[in-house]
């Protein structure tokens, strides 16, 4: 059976390591899934991945939500998944984002590369799932894409 490619965002790696996310749980089943040769899931992501992982855990140590000492050890989960991270070209992600009438290029650029491997969009950012779903239909929520 070939793994289903999905293409992930900082959320969803986000959810998974801060316990107090509401969809911890399903992140986690997610990242679990993309470990376990029978779980079905290899996943993908921008190059953009590392950095906005590393700013939501800093931001996570600046609310207070964790122990600054705590950062290097979640980095170091992260690094276990070895999320193979792939380039997009950045007038790609402009001309998507103009479509899309979507204010983030950061953002844009995880949906660009799924739209060039035809693959889903997995993400636990409710704020950009409301956004854009509507018009960009390889986005999926988190929860939605356990239930399927």
């Amino acid at each position: 059976m070939r793994p289903t490619l999905v293409v992930v965002d900082a959320s969803v790696l986000l959810t998974s390591l801060l316990p107090d996310e509401p969809t911890h749980a399903a992140a986690k089943e997610v990242l679990r899934r993309a470990l376990l040769p029978e779980g079905g899931l290899q996943l993908v992501s921008t190059t953009l991945l590392p950095y906005e992982l590393t700013n939501g855990l800093w931001q996570a140590v600046r609310a207070g939500r964790i122990p600054p000492e705590e950062v290097e050890n979640l980095l170091a989960q992260f690094e276990i998944f070895d999320i193979p991270l792939q380039p997009v070209p950045p007038k790609v992600v402009l001309s998507l984002a103009k479509r899309l009438e979507y204010p983030s290029a950061y953002d844009v650029a995880y949906l660009a590369l799924a739209e060039a491997l035809q693959a889903p969009f997995l993400t636990a950012d409710k704020r950009l799932y409301n956004a854009v779903h509507a018009k960009f239909t390889r986005i999926v929520w988190i929860t939605d894409f356990l239930s399927d």
